[in-house]
């Protein structure tokens, strides 16, 4: 693809996605605070898509007129299309590579102090540095840098899409009921995560490999950030699923209700 060629891009119909017919996963995701914290929209795009020119897509995609008319983005708490285009854009491509839910292993092992009894989650009281409480071990996990359950998984593990996806669970909303057992997170992640990847086969191998793309971006005006808003607030995120084979980029867009801006007005 010749570097000077311009992307074009086209919105797609909704999806039915599973997470969004499934009456248990819709009522965890409410007691959890995040289901109406969630926009997913699909758009397809013109040229063959080239790993290395990925920023390039990226910016392409925030900068498009078109997008700028369709992409939902949450202002205050209200989910909306404010036609904003891009001037400036961050993206850092995860890792996308778990395909079972093996990953999470460590997590059921009781020697990690994590879980108990059957998967129970371990109670606790404590503060991390930003003076957050934590209630279980579990959090501890996600959010307390200092704990020993903190260093259960390494630095490049935690930046794994399934492990983003189900800490966005687990820290939840503004308004979040927790769970005590560990099974209802990760039954929601493998949804999700499914939902949101595709997998393919390997003809020389019969082996299989995650074929999508996973960036995590901040797109701003003049210096504001709107997709998403607020990102000191780590439950904040945006992501770019870019799918070359069918020539397609899925948005995941978790934002919480936007009250922090009220101030500015």
């Amino acid at each position: 693809m010749d570097l000077d060629t311009s992307y074009s891009f086209v919105p797609l119909a909704k999806r039915n996605y599973v997470y969004l017919s499934d009456r248990r996963i819709q009522e965890l995701l409410e007691k959890w605070g995040v289901l109406h914290n969630i926009s997913i929209q699909t758009f397809s795009f013109n040229e063959p898509f080239q790993p290395y020119l990925k920023y390039r897509l990226v910016e392409s995609f925030f900068k498009d007129v078109i997008i700028a008319k369709e992409l939902k983005t949450k202002k205050f708490n209200s989910w909306c299309n404010e036609g904003i285009t891009a001037t400036q854009v961050k993206a850092e491509q995860l890792p996308c590579s778990v395909l079972t839910m093996s990953f999470f292993d460590k997590l059921k092992d009781p020697s990690n102090n994590i879980t108990y009894d059957s998967n129970k989650i371990r109670k606790t009281i404590r503060y991390n540095e930003a003076g957050e409480m934590i209630t279980d071990n579990l959090r501890a996990m996600l959010l307390d840098p200092e704990s020993e359950e903190y260093m259960l998984y390494e630095r490049d593990e935690r930046k794994e899409f399934i492990f983003r996806i189900m800490q966005m669970l687990v820290i939840g909303g503004k308004l979040c009921q927790y769970e005590d057992v560990l099974e209802p997170y990760l039954d929601v992640t493998k949804v999700l995560y499914k939902d949101l990847i595709r997998v393919d086969k390997l003809e020389a191998t019969n082996s299989l490999s995650i074929s999508t793309m996973v960036l995590e971006v901040v797109a701003m005006n003049s210096g504001d950030a709107y997709f998403p808003r607020n990102v000191e607030d780590k439950q904040n995120i945006g992501f770019l699923l870019v799918d070359a084979n069918n020539r397609q980029i899925t948005t995941f867009l978790h934002q919480l209700d936007g009250c922090e801006e009220w101030k500015k007005l």
